[in-house]
């Protein structure tokens, strides 16, 4: 059982003093089997009949509790008091209450007498009524649904403990008119309502919307006279009688509604709401198309204008590709690109002195951007009036390598405007350095090849250069990049030990046997070969007998052998190959000698190798090109000409037969150098 003190106000003070008082008595009132809504304590002196009382809530639960009050006689009241405790159900306004216990209690002044009063009664049902048979009023105590005050049903039952039958309280059997006027008497329905039960009339629910299914949510309406239109006896299971297409059995729709009153919404269409890809590549989810008997796949997010960026500067032009994914590589989401083939020109690019509109704002730059004086080729005199500059490389400007005959080497370094020459240990009067490459990333380390087959490098530091080998081959080309973390450098020659033959090989820039490899593969005599990487190095040349003559090979990255690229059989009238200039892996060319009064000039795709329209009234022999992107190319030819290709037309940017040029290179339209003979250099803009 648990135990509650409670300590309830005195029911009487004795006076000021307390020697007027008779004493006091501590009352515990114990009370179990039921929980009393309230409790009443009342004190009576049995000299005078004088009374005192207070009542209190029961406290604690159905099973048990206690409380306690203390009792202080008032002054004038004798030593013998009657103590009395009684419970009541709900309230002390009770007429009665439902147990009561007393106890006389002979007073000690100063001294507290202990009085115990147990109270015990059954509220077995838990109602907070007491069973009639330990006092109460809950007539059925086995059920909490019966007790007084409880709603009276047609049951058959005394409900609410009033001695009434159904009979009489409810007025069973008595006449009652309802609905259309049909007359019945009270009788019980299925659950417990009272109904009037009208023996002729017809029960019918609104079907507002006659589809034959009456209204779920409505109660049935008594007819005595027919059953008009807008009422049918049933079923009455519509779950939206203002829509005729909404009832049961009708076509579950994609719709967001219960169609078939089966109280699921678009239950057959499984895959709303799951993700899905919509038009443009975009995330999207399945929802009800406009028919809605089938779901489509909305985007979620908002497509983008993708334009294909055919030089890397991150600008594009052509048709817009709308996605919310990038189409593929190249793709890029800025537009505007006034010159697709030149990653110097896009919208906002700096303007450079190379006579071109690089930021598309159509009109090429001010006489500010370039040097003093306006651009120009200008030319210097680099070594001996007898010296041959047959290669050179930039890949930094300010800073040029150039090589040629007699063993002539010329660097130029950044903020410097002469060339440093008379490298020592490199090479004689009878040795010519036809191909040269600097390797950046390595203090510029520059790396030579000879017609008498030497292959060595130049120190800048010490200006002196070390051989590595001397293969007895005519080196006419080399390029390096790094594979994989490791320098290789490839090289071509044009002749071999077989008669009309070339070689092609591989360096790793040191000496050794194990340092330089050569291909397995018969190739014709090749002239330059250029790339940067494995994936697209391509090597160029042609035997002289006539004929279609040209030739070029391709590096097969995984095998490493070189294989023909058959332009010798797919393009006619063509001549010996001398240069080759590899831009990215979609777009190369290659140049070369004059063939039947037309040039050779070609273009690769990144699958087709294709010839390109060049000036035919300037047939010549070109010998060496440089390009920065499909329509940035420049050539350079025998005559003293220099060409530029703009993406429309070839231009002669420079025009002087007092030059024969060799090779040229450069890091951008503005910074372009040409090697040639008679120790000519030539620099645009200056």
């Amino acid at each position: 059982m648990r135990r509650v003190l409670v300590l309830l106000p005195l029911l009487a003070l004795a006076s000021c003093k307390k020697d007027e008082s008779p004493g006091a008595a501590k009352v515990t009132v114990d009370y179990s089997g039921f929980l009393p809504g309230c409790v009443q304590v009342n004190a009576r002196d049995e000299g005078s009949g004088k009374e005192l009382s207070t009542t209190v809530a029961g406290k604690g639960e159905r099973t048990g509790g206690s409380l306690t009050v203390a009792v202080i006689a008032p002054s004038g009241w004798g030593s013998t008091i009657q103590v009395e405790a009684r419970a009541f159900e709900q309230t002390c306004e009770a007429a009665s209450p439902v147990v009561t216990r007393s106890a006389s209690v002979t007073l000690t002044p100063g001294t507290p007498v202990p009085v115990a009063l147990s109270l015990q009664a059954t509220d077995g049902d838990g109602d907070g009524y007491v069973s009639v048979l330990t006092g109460g009023t809950d007539c059925q105590d086995n059920n909490p649904n019966i007790h007084p005050g409880a709603t009276e049903l047609c049951n058959d039952v005394d409900d609410n403990c009033n001695g009434q039958s159904d009979t009489v309280e409810l007025r069973l059997g008595q006449s009652c008119t309802e609905g259309e006027g049909c007359e019945g008497v009270r009788a019980c329905g299925g659950n417990g309502e009272v109904l009037c039960n009208m023996p002729l009339a017809v029960y019918a629910y609104p079907d507002v919307d006659q589809d034959g299914h009456g209204d779920r949510n409505a109660a049935p309406v008594a007819f005595c006279a027919g059953i008009p239109q807008g009422y049918v006896t049933g079923p009455a299971n519509d779950c939206n009688d203002n829509n005729a297409s909404i009832r049961p059995g009708a076509t579950e729709l994609c719709n967001g509604v219960d169609d078939n009153c089966n109280d699921e919404i678009d239950e057959t269409f499984t895959d709303l709401g799951t993700a899905c890809t919509a038009d443009a590549q975009c995330a999207g989810v399945y929802v009800c198309d406009a028919s809605g008997i089938a779901t489509t796949c909305q985007a979620t997010t908002t497509p983008n204008d993708w334009f294909l960026d055919g030089d890397g500067d991150t600008f594009g032009d052509g048709t817009a590709v709308t996605s919310c994914v990038s189409p593929g590589a190249g793709y890029v989401q800025a537009g505007g690109d006034c010159n697709d083939g030149n990653p110097f020109t896009y919208p906002g690019a700096t303007e450079l002195c190379d006579g071109l509109d690089n930021n598309c704002d159509g009109n090429a730059e001010g006489p500010e951007v370039c040097p003093s004086g306006g651009a120009n080729w200008v030319a210097r005199d680099v070594g001996a009036i007898d010296q041959q500059w047959r290669s050179i490389f930039t890949d930094l400007p300010g800073d040029v390598t150039i090589s040629g005959n007699q063993g002539g080497t010329a660097v130029l370094t950044p903020g410097s405007s002469t060339f440093q020459t008379n490298a020592t240990n490199c090479g004689d009067l009878n040795r010519g350095w036809n191909a040269v490459w600097a390797d950046m990333a390595d203090q510029g380390r520059i790396y030579l090849g000879s017609s008498g087959g030497s292959l060595s490098f130049l120190d800048r530091s010490q200006n002196a250069c070390t051989e590595t080998h001397a293969m007895g081959r005519w080196v006419k080309g080399l390029v390096g990049f790094r594979h994989e973390g490791a320098l290789e450098l490839h090289g071509v020659t044009e002749n071999s030990g077989t008669v009309g033959q070339g070689l092609t090989f591989k360096w790793t820039g040191g000496s050794g046997s194990s340092a330089l490899n050569f291909g397995t593969t018969a190739v014709a005599p090749l002239f330059d070969l250029h790339g940067r990487s494995r994936a697209a190095l391509f090597a160029v040349g042609g035997p002289d007998n006539g004929g279609n003559r040209g030739r070029i090979y391709r590096l097969n990255p995984s095998s490493g052998q070189w294989q023909s690229e058959g332009v010798q059989d797919s393009i006619s009238g063509m001549g010996r190959l001398l240069a080759v200039w590899v831009v990215n892996d979609k777009v190369a060319f290659a140049v070369g000698e004059r063939m039947g009064g037309a040039n050779t000039v070609l273009r690769w795709d990144g699958t087709t190798w294709s010839r390109m329209s060049f000036p035919n009234a300037n047939s010549e022999t070109l010998t060496s090109v440089v390009a920065f992107g499909a329509k940035s190319v420049y050539v350079t030819a025998r005559s003293g000409r220099i060409y530029r290709y703009d993406g429309q037309q070839w231009h002669i940017v420079f025009d002087n037969s007092a030059f024969a040029f060799n090779d040229i290179a450069g890091t951008s339209p503005a910074d372009l150098w040409v090697a040639g003979d008679n120790g000519k250099i030539l620099h645009w803009p200056q």
